[in-house]
């Protein structure tokens, strides 16, 4: 029913809307694999291009220093500065004077990008191009290298401003470069120059990937050592909008989302700083392949679905057109013209098959129509006998009225000559023959069959008043469940006779009902001699073979014994209801009967 929604729309309509999904579905599959593939080609040339560029960068900028470095041997190994870092005394403003005269001589005929020298003895004396006036020398003890302890290689101090007649400060980088004595070898103080950041910028910006990549780094302790943006320099990068930037993968080349922009991004790290250069680059910019190939799937698509709207209804008419012809003369079958017949041409085509197997069914319906007409004449015949054998039986219905009247005249002399056990026997006798007399229904209340079969126990505790017991273990909740009229009192009967008289009476009849699952399990023992095993074996297999063909088995089981109730409990209720028997041979029988729990 889920798929009735289908059925609404024109074989035609869904030919046509099929290609066009399987199209669809087709070109997006194409273009998704175009798409990865493509992205998979721009990673790898982006890495490639990357990392030559920040390798060329990291080069440059780790020859730069290290060329700084080498230019500042002359001004180190000075012996007025040597003499000044290894003096254990205090110089006076004067002589530290003479000092940074030679450092301002270097600074003018040096790198101009170097900002401010600093000469740093071991006992924290420190000549630098500052004047100490206006707090200048709580200015030094503010900067990051001045706690850093002095060691034999060179160092570098990410980017850091310094306050010097600017309000925001000038961002520099602080070498530290290491200051050996030369007679002892011995490591006597440092020399730390802050360079501006123009070299380094000049370096960066002659380097570009695309039109808007761009280059910035990062300390270790991910400050922005250089970027583009001037403000950002010395700031955390927590503090910029590059902070959604993951610089922790494990991947050379990483996809990023930043600024609502997909950015391809590589880092390389410093061996002499432990800096990170990194690289970003919008993914645009480097996937011009892979917008071609979108594009020329986009322009695909369009074409496909222009030439299957074009020629698929015209494709799909020439399909439908002969199913529809068959639909018409489905039509005229329906309104009884059973001569009609569908052109079929031999061969392999469905069809023509269809055709060919609508004429055998025409034919096939033909005789079927003249075969019902002759079964719809017997029928009627045979209803006809029916009724006048219904008809019958209710004539004979009025002669168990004699028997009742009987029994009635029976009951009152009883009456009269004092005879209550007779009078009982002729009252319990007269019920039990109207209500096998009654055949309105097959089903009763299982609290009418219980009243039936009591009336019969009545009349067995008449015969056998000593000895014969009887007990009914019977829920109320179970009365109002229906059952097959006449089920109980026939296997009672039936144990009576082969139980109870054969021991002259002595014995009892023990009924019980109990719900199994949605069923419900009647059960009639006794504790009479048991069934003989080989006429149990009979009786199993009679019961086998009722279930397994009732119909005919039915017509055969013409008395009201345990077949002729399994068989009609089998009839009405479907096989797996009906009689189950089991024997113990000296103790007795259990006779079972299992029906639906309808109540």
């Amino acid at each position: 029913m889920s798929n009735q929604w289908l059925y609404k729309y024109s074989v035609q309509l869904k030919m046509t809307v099929a290609f066009l999904t399987l199209c669809i579905l087709s070109v997006t599959v194409m273009a998704l694999f175009s798409h990865n593939y493509y992205s998979r080609a721009v990673q790898k040339d982006f890495t490639m291009i990357s990392k030559e560029a920040t390798t060329r960068l990291n080069y440059h900028m780790e020859f730069y220093f290290k060329q700084m470095t080498k230019s500042l041997s002359t001004l180190i190994t000075d012996a007025e500065i040597q003499k000044f870092l290894v003096d254990n005394r205090e110089y006076s403003p004067s002589e530290k004077q003479g000092i940074e005269k030679k450092l301002q001589s270097y600074f003018s005929l040096n790198y101009s990008e170097i900002q401010v020298m600093f000469l740093v003895s071991k006992d924290n004396q420190v000549v630098s191009l500052y004047d100490y006036a206006n707090g200048a020398e709580e200015i030094i003890k503010g900067q990051p290298w001045y706690s850093l302890p002095n060691q034999d290689t060179l160092q570098v101090v990410q980017t850091h401003r310094i306050q010097q007649g600017m309000s925001n400060g000038i961002p520099v980088i602080s070498l530290i470069v290491p200051i050996i004595g030369i007679d002892g070898m011995a490591n006597i103080g440092k020399l730390v120059v802050e360079l501006q950041l123009s070299e380094i910028d000049r370096t960066f910006n002659k380097s570009t990937l695309g039109t808007s990549g761009e280059f910035f780094i990062v300390s270790s302790d991910d400050v922005i050592v250089y970027h583009p943006n001037q403000d950002w320099l010395g700031l955390p990068r927590s503090q910029t909008s590059l902070s959604n930037i993951d610089l922790n993968q494990k991947e050379e080349v990483t996809v990023q989302n930043w600024q609502n922009k997909k950015m391809l991004v590589s880092s390389s790290q410093s061996t002499i700083t432990n800096w990170q250069i990194v690289s970003f680059v919008p993914f645009e910019e480097m996937a011009g392949g892979l917008n071609a190939a979108r594009n020329s799937t986009v322009y695909a698509l369009i074409i496909i679905l222009l030439l299957i709207i074009a020629l698929v209804p015209k494709l799909s008419h020439h399909f439908v057109e002969p199913i529809v012809q068959l639909s018409r003369l489905m039509q005229k079958v329906s309104k009884g013209d059973f001569q009609t017949r569908a052109l079929a041409a031999a061969g392999r085509d469905e069809v023509q098959q269809l055709n060919r197997n609508f004429n055998k069914m025409v034919t096939q319906l033909d005789d079927l129509v003249t075969t019902v007409t002759d079964l719809s004449l017997k029928e009627a015949h045979i209803r006809l006998q029916q009724k006048d054998a219904f008809i019958q039986a209710l004539q004979n219905q009025i002669n168990p009225h004699l028997l009742y009247n009987t029994l009635d005249i029976m009951k009152s002399i009883a009456y009269l000559e004092e005879a209550p056990l007779l009078e009982k026997m002729a009252l319990n006798l007269g019920e039990i023959y109207r209500y096998t007399a009654n055949i309105q229904g097959v089903e009763v209340t299982l609290k009418d069959e219980l009243n039936h079969l009591t009336k019969y126990l009545e009349i067995t505790h008449i015969r056998f008043p000593d000895s014969f017991e009887s007990k009914l273990y019977v829920n109320e909740k179970f009365l109002d469940c229906r059952i097959v009229k006449l089920s109980l009192q026939p296997i009672v009967e039936n144990a009576v006779k082969y139980a109870i008289e054969r021991q002259g009476g002595d014995g009892g009849i023990f009924v019980s009902a109990y719900d199994v699952e949605d069923d419900l399990m009647i059960e009639i023992a006794d504790n009479g001699p048991g069934i003989p095993e080989e006429r149990l074996l009979r009786l199993q297999e009679t019961l086998s073979r009722i279930t397994a063909n009732v119909q005919n088995e039915y017509v055969k089981e013409q008395s009201l014994g345990l077949a002729n109730v399994h068989a009609r409990l089998v009839l009405h209720y479907g096989e797996r209801y009906g009689l189950r028997i089991h024997s113990f041979a000296g103790k007795g029988t259990v006779v079972s009967v299992l029906i639906p729990r309808n109540s």
